[in-house]
Formats: C-alpha cells, sequence, structure tokens
C-alpha cells in the first residue's frame, strides 16, 4: 500500500531530528510550533503549511523536496525550479 504524504512527511521529520539528537520540544522551539503539532506531524495525524515544511527543512539541514518525498536523498538540495505563471499571449492578426 502506498504511503501517504503526511506518513512520509512525518517519518522523516522523525528519522531527521533523531539523527540530530533533538527531542520533540528542542524541534518545536526551533520551528515555532507547538510540541503537540510537532508530535502530530510525526505521527501522520496532522499536515503543515508548505511555509511549515521549508522551515523544518531548513532546520533540519535537508530540502523541502527530501521532506515531502520528491528525493530519497536526505543531503541533495531542492531543484529550486521556480513555477511561471504562463502569460496570456497576444492574438496575432491572420491574414
Amino acid at each position: 500500500m502506498p504511503r501517504t504524504l503526511r506518513e512520509t512527511v512525518g517519518e522523516r521529520v522523525l528519522l531527521l531530528r533523531r539523527r540530530k539528537g533533538w527531542t520533540q520540544p528542542e524541534l518545536a522551539h526551533e520551528a515555532g510550533m507547538g510540541i503537540t503539532t510537532l508530535n502530530r506531524v510525526e505521527n501522520a495525524h496532522a499536515s503543515m503549511t508548505m511555509e511549515k515544511v521549508v522551515a523544518l527543512a531548513k532546520i533540519l539541514g535537508t530540502s523541502a523536496d527530501y521532506l515531502l518525498g520528491l528525493s530519497d536523498d536526505p543531503h541533495a538540495a531542492s531543484a529550486g525550479v521556480a513555477l511561471q505563471r504562463s502569460r496570456p499571449r497576444k492574438a496575432v492578426p491572420v491574414g
């Protein structure tokens, strides 16, 4: 059965937190979030805003791509590809 996004994020946050030797209160403080919220994220019971995903990635020394399961390398930098809004093209008169 495929893992949900919440499960992937939670597992990876937990793994990286433990690798750094941090407690939940320590990471929650660094990330500016409540301990209960962090616990719910790690246990796949809550999701986060993209801003929190990016903040946690920076604090944990990884990329948002890794936390979201888009990359399996926790040390790889994010691709950094910015999405651009396409502008409507002007109509070109024909004939």
